[in-house]
């Protein structure tokens, strides 16, 4: 395929930043993962030893952020930033990787495919360490695809890659990630010069700094500790692979028809297809590092989305003419379901058209209310829509053009969603609302104890520190709605609220009498 121009370079990387960045501020946590994670990093500022956290880079950076945007932004929106950034380390390295392994033109095909992942769209856009594991595998496919060409600067990536994985989840990514460098090496084309001194130098360097970081937390008397949560025991599989292959069936589409495909057409001479052997060693080392346990519930099958893009955008490369437009005409037929769907709920919200629609979109966020919608977001999804639907007969007739619908698609469906749709999430998921009416129930210096899960906990801790303490008159206790039982016949009920789209969190309200 043909490298592109410097003028589609730029636009490719306007479109990456738009992708990465709209919608990561000025909205609440809505999962109880996003809540956790915030709580680490929360920690992390009031205490420091970032080592202590589950996922320590991800604390740190996170952390890092918050303190340098302070001025502008509120903790959770500064830290969520960063997954922007992640992700557009993850896109760039994995179209750096493409085209170290494919050549010109494979790089951007990659990155499209990746943009175009399902599974990406949520993930990437919550502040979760998924993002940022993905981001340090591909770093890592980038440092091994270089490294047949340019050992030196493979060598120092290849170190950055390991060292971070080991601040990742520790001792199992570190050795998932010796796998995926060391895997290729059955095949007698990766068995070369180059090959074997970028992996000497980067391994040693790696695995140097994981030793003095070791080291320094046996200084801090924390080794043991860190070793009992970020050992090898991560490596043990507690998934079930039905489960999984579910889930990728539409988290990683479109990119593993394509992958399937890929290795399909090389069938017949695929040991001699040695550009594939690295994102196929890639494949089978991160599908096993899926069935393990991971940051999150679905999360661990997201770093399975830089080997496959590469295999995807291989297949793009030599699909004939046929499947190639069948592939576009098909994401264009997707896309336009999804703009129908989208304004279809967006006029029950706004203007109770359908009724049954408007009727059911009500029971689920009673809180809402219409005419939440600025005049800037509206504007921004009618634009959104318009210039995908005017550009689609201009996209050019080449190789990318699949990949190129699938990304815009994306895109585009995730500026509608945040768009639209931020209130109406907001009213049905965030924790705000919720606590602020807990708030308006207790006396001007009141306190309470609370009996709740970890994520509201942290919500707690961020929206309403002033109202925790040990020995208060209040108690706040969480469970299903139907058991609201008192504590004790010492307490009597005050109020009860909960999440519209969370109805197995209710929270209830009791003030201790004598």
């Amino acid at each position: 395929m043909h490298a592109l121009t410097s003028r589609k370079t730029f636009l490719l990387f306007a479109l990456m930043a738009i992708w990465a960045f709209y919608g990561l501020t000025g909205r609440d946590a809505w999962k109880a993962e996003e809540a956790i994670a915030l709580g680490d990093i929360l920690d992390w500022l009031d205490h420091g030893q970032a080592y202590a956290r589950a996922v320590p880079l991800h604390t740190l950076l996170g952390g890092l952020s918050a303190q340098a945007l302070s001025p502008w932004l509120d903790i959770q929106d500064a830290a969520r930033l960063t997954s922007g950034l992640f992700t557009l380390v993850a896109l760039t390295c994995t179209g750096l990787a493409a085209h170290a392994l494919f050549g010109p033109g494979f790089g951007p095909a990659a990155i499209l495919l990746l943009m175009g992942a399902f599974g990406l769209m949520l993930r990437a856009h919550a502040l979760l360490p998924d993002s940022l594991q993905l981001a340090v595998y591909a770093l890592l496919f980038y440092a091994a695809a270089l490294a047949r060409k340019r050992a030196r600067p493979a060598a120092a990536l290849i170190a950055v890659a390991l060292f971070a994985l080991a601040l990742l989840d520790g001792l199992s990514d570190l050795t998932l990630g010796l796998l995926i460098l060391l895997l290729p090496m059955s095949s007698r084309d990766w068995r070369e010069r180059s090959y074997k001194q970028a992996l000497a130098m980067g391994i040693g360097a790696g695995l140097a700094l994981v030793a003095v970081y070791l080291g320094w937390l046996a200084s801090q008397d924390s080794q043991a500790v860190w070793l009992a949560g970020h050992g090898l025991a991560g490596l043990v599989p507690v998934n079930n692979p039905g489960r999984l292959l579910s889930l990728l069936a539409w988290a990683a589409w479109p990119v593993w028809p394509l992958a399937l495909w890929a290795v399909w057409h090389e069938h017949k001479r695929l040991s001699r297809a040695s550009d594939l052997h690295l994102p196929l060693a890639g494949t089978a080392v991160l599908f096993y590092a899926a069935l393990t346990s991971g940051f999150t519930r679905d999360g661990s099958a997201l770093p399975l989305l830089a080997p496959l893009s590469l295999l995807a955008a291989y297949a793009i490369g030599h699909l004939r003419r046929g499947a190639a437009q069948a592939f576009y005409w098909f994401g264009v037929l997707c896309f336009l379901f999804f703009v129908a769907i989208f304004w279809l709920h967006f006029a029950a919200l706004e203007w109770g058209w359908p009724p049954r629609l408007a009727e059911r979109l009500a029971r689920m966020t009673p809180d809402y209310r219409s005419g939440t919608i600025g005049g800037f977001s509206l504007g921004l999804a009618i634009v959104a829509t318009f210039t995908w639907l005017i550009a689609i007969p201009f996209f050019p007739r080449a190789k990318l053009r699949p990949a190129l619908v699938w990304a815009t698609g994306m895109t585009m469906t995730w500026l509608l969603f945040m768009a639209l749709f931020r209130p109406w999430g907001e009213a049905g998921w965030a924790w705000k609302p919720v606590l602020a009416d807990l708030d308006r129930q207790l006396p001007a210096t009141a306190c309470m104890q609370t009996e709740v899960a970890a994520d509201t906990a942290v919500m707690l801790r961020y929206h309403l520190p002033q109202r925790l303490g040990p020995q208060c008159d209040y108690l706040l206790v969480q469970g299903r709605h139907d058991e609201a039982a008192a504590p004790g016949s010492n307490y009597e009920f005050v109020w009860l609220g909960q999440r519209p789209r969370e109805k197995d969190q209710t929270l209830r309200l009791y003030r201790h009498v004598e």
